[in-house]
């Protein structure tokens, strides 16, 4: 039997795409495409979490990818998980919480590389797909989830709501801020270009401060409780 380049599985938070390990990656994504584009009518305009497994994947090659079925399905990729439980767990219920907002509110999503001196603001929760760049801005009066790299500023709450949080998979920022409260990197720079690992991290308000934590069950309890 021939072997298949893509296998679709499901999970509680989404999606698991299992990808062949050795197919060259421009015949690997034509196949992600073909595979999503046969079932758009039955995923419809589901809101998913999305898993790679059975290969190693660069950032941008996760990037072209999730643009893949982006285009070739109707799906609303809300956000692209590890295996690890804990990271998939946070990120269910960030999103919950972004969508959960009054129905007079529309979580949005921003798919790309935003640059030095680029400014994204919005009115309601963002995903960020791609990177915040040093000297880049995003403001969001709702929550900001950066599935990518945290290099610039963020500023979630800007209307003022202190439940606001912001999360990245690599947060790095020159600057935070949620609702009237700030904290500002002594370590990353305008002109940082660095390769940072992948580390999921949260930044929320309690007890008047900001507190910035990695992604666990504990961090998560305390956040929602």
């Amino acid at each position: 039997m021939e072997k298949s380049a893509v296998i679709i599985k499901s999970n509680p938070y989404g999606l698991i795409l299992i990808l062949d390990p050795d197919l060259p990656f421009e015949e690997l994504n034509r196949a992600v495409g073909e595979k999503f584009a046969a079932a758009a009518g039955f995923f419809k305009n589901a809101n998913v979490a999305l898993t790679f497994r059975g290969r190693v994947l660069t950032k941008e090659q996760e990037r072209l990818l999730v643009d893949t079925v982006v285009q070739n399905s109707k799906l609303n990729i809300l956000c692209l998980v590890d295996e690890q439980k804990e990271s998939k767990e946070y990120y269910k219920q960030a999103v919950t919480r972004a969508l959960e907002r009054p129905a007079t509110e529309e979580g949005q999503f921003y798919r790309g590389t935003l640059r030095s001196g680029q400014v994204l603001e919005c009115e309601a929760s963002i995903v960020v797909i791609g990177d915040v760049n040093p000297g880049a801005q995003v403001i969001s009066k709702g929550n900001i989830v950066i599935l990518g790299c945290c290099m610039g500023t963020v500023y979630a709450g800007a209307g003022g709501d202190t439940s606001c949080f912001a999360a990245a998979l690599t947060l790095k920022p020159l600057q935070i801020r949620i609702a009237d409260k700030i904290v500002r990197s002594a370590i990353v720079k305008r002109v940082d270009t660095g390769d940072y690992p992948i580390e999921p991290r949260i930044a929320y308000l309690k007890d008047g401060h900001i507190q910035i934590k990695a992604i666990s069950s504990d961090t998560l309890g305390e956040y929602l409780g």
